[in-house]
């Protein structure tokens, strides 16, 4: 992974108007001689350069924006055929090969588990660089780089497992980058959420919002940003629950007690919205309509329907196959080798009229909720708590009827039955269904409460797969039942053993050897979907 330096035409755009304008004046030697470089007055007016590399950043965190369907195909092979399947959320339409592709573990036949991995440091890192090279006399933009980032990277770890993060190829040039232990890269991410939440506390403070222009997140408000980090710190907390529970309780009562607060409210979610007058559109709107491929999940079709969630008919379409007789909604399950795709594609399409959510009140307080659970300091019980993520969920989509959902006792996600292909089909009998109910019964032993907790939680955070499919391997919850047929070359992997990860790119093993190499002795394990993350250890 060698990336060479990066010269943005921005520079030369703001190179040229000064020599217009000034081209009879003494500074015209310094700028004919030295085109590549740019005097720091110019890089920080107005936030006017800095400001489009933080928007790229925004924009690189779940491939929104750009022009075509250029973003559509980036957030289809970095997340919708990653984590939204893995995660349970998305089935597929078709195969794209008939050997098997990303959608059956197949990784050889088709070279998508790179596109994450180069994305990161060509989008995100390159990006962050050029801020905190430039941003000499911003510190609250160097400190909001540093909060995208996090989220960005933890993505990242959290596919893959240690990657070069600390010296990466603008660093060292020829020489590649060294891969850094995943639990080193994990504990700066909670080092750099707190120095960032430092620096912007007094412009906070101030209500200042210099960057409001290129906000696609928050509008420039920093005390939203300091919530965001905040609620990203006690995530990142949770996740490191089975592996150092006492760094985890820590960070995470930090996180819940900081003086800013965390997101309580629907209005404090972090939306990937867009800036201005541009308003973003919904990736998954091309992948389901335009492209037919992208449908409901087996597993979303179990659950919803099972529990008769309202949010089912805001977050999907009715099926339209010919053999209904009654209006349905149908999923599909993974791993179905599918010999015409033409048969799936009347299958519920995805309803897209909504913009992606990095995080969302309803996640922190499912997360409190399971801290709670573990005797945790996270200002509330675990029921009330658990509730609150119920209801604030509803409220996010617009849905009714909260109160009645939780009060449900009896409700437990449907049989699955596929009218296509009966070979697909999960019966109760067959073990890979789940059994949970919705109602909180106090009188639960701490698993089925915990397994409550993250099925609930499952739902909510729809349509983020990556922190489903992240959380599913952290806890096994929700109880999901996996792809159904297995083209890759590690055995381990099936419907009681779901992948674990993505292995890493080829181009890796081909330009930076040596230290991919050492990457995989710091995983712990052989470099397949198989193999374990440093956090996965229940």
């Amino acid at each position: 992974m060698n990336q060479k330096k990066y010269i943005d035409r921005r520079w030369f755009v703001l190179l040229l108007l000064p020599l217009c304008l000034f081209s009879c004046t003494k500074n015209f030697k310094d700028y004919n001689t030295n085109p590549n470089a740019l005097p720091i007055e110019f890089i920080n007016r107005d936030n006017v350069y800095l400001g489009g590399f933080f928007k790229k950043m925004q924009e690189s965190v779940l491939a929104v924006g750009g022009t075509g369907t250029n973003a559509a195909n980036a957030y289809q092979r970095i997340n919708n055929l990653c984590g939204d399947i893995y995660g349970g959320y998305h089935g597929m339409t078709h195969n794209w090969n008939a050997a098997g592709d990303q959608t059956t573990y197949n990784f050889t036949a088709v070279s998508w588990n790179g596109v994450a991995f180069n994305s990161f440091y060509t989008d995100i890192v390159r990006n962050s660089d050029t801020i905190n090279k430039y941003a000499v006399n911003n510190p609250d933009v160097k400190a909001l780089a540093k909060i995208i980032k996090v989220e960005a990277a933890h993505r990242i770890v959290d596919m893959y497992g240690p990657i070069p993060y600390f010296k990466t190829g603008t660093t060292l040039g020829t020489f590649g980058s060294p891969y850094d232990p995943m639990d080193v890269i994990y504990y700066s991410f909670f080092k750099d959420l707190d120095t960032a939440v430092t620096t912007l506390k007094q412009y906070a403070a101030l209500g200042a919002k210099p960057m409001a222009n290129f906000d696609a997140v928050y509008g420039g408000d920093y005390r939203l940003w300091i919530k965001f980090a905040n609620s990203l710190k006690l995530r990142l907390a949770m996740r490191i629950a089975y592996v150092d529970p006492d760094k985890a309780k820590q960070y995470a009562e930090e996180a819940v007690n900081n003086e800013f607060g965390i997101i309580t409210e629907n209005s404090a979610n972090a939306v990937i919205g867009g800036s201005g007058n541009i308003k973003y559109r919904n990736p998954l709107d091309i992948l389901s309509n335009a492209y037919d491929e992208t449908r409901m999940s087996a597993n979303m079709e179990s659950f919803l329907k099972g529990y008769k969630d309202p949010r089912l008919a805001l977050w999907f379409e009715a099926a339209t196959i010919a053999g209904d007789t009654v209006s349905t909604y149908r999923g599909i399950r993974n791993g179905n080798i599918i010999a015409d795709g033409s048969k799936y594609i009347p299958f519920s399409k995805l309803k897209t009229d909504f913009q992606l959510t990095w995080l969302s009140a309803s996640e922190v307080y499912f997360l409190r909720a399971e801290g709670a659970l573990r005797g945790w300091n996270m200002g509330g019980a675990a029921q009330q708590l658990y509730e609150s993520g119920v209801t604030k969920s509803f409220e996010q989509w617009g849905a009714s009827g909260a109160t009645a959902y939780l009060a449900n006792s009896s409700n437990t996600p449907t049989e699955y039955s596929d009218p296509i292909n009966s070979d697909n089909n999960v019966a109760a009998t067959s073990g890979l269904l789940s059994t949970m109910t919705i109602k909180w019964n106090d009188a639960d032993n701490f698993e089925k409460k915990l397994e409550r907790i993250l099925t609930q939680k499952w739902i909510a955070v729809y349509p983020n797969g990556q922190e489903a499919w992240s959380e599913y391997r952290r806890t096994g919850y929700p109880k999901l039942f996996g792809i159904k047929r297995n083209q890759g070359n590690d055995g381990r992997l099936s419907e009681a053993y779901p992948i674990k990860r993505l292995p890493y790119p080829a181009s890796e093993y081909i330009q930076n050897a040596v230290n991919v190499t050492k990457g995989v002795q710091l995983l712990g394990g052989t470099d397949l979907g198989g193999t374990k993350l440093w956090w996965d250890k229940k």
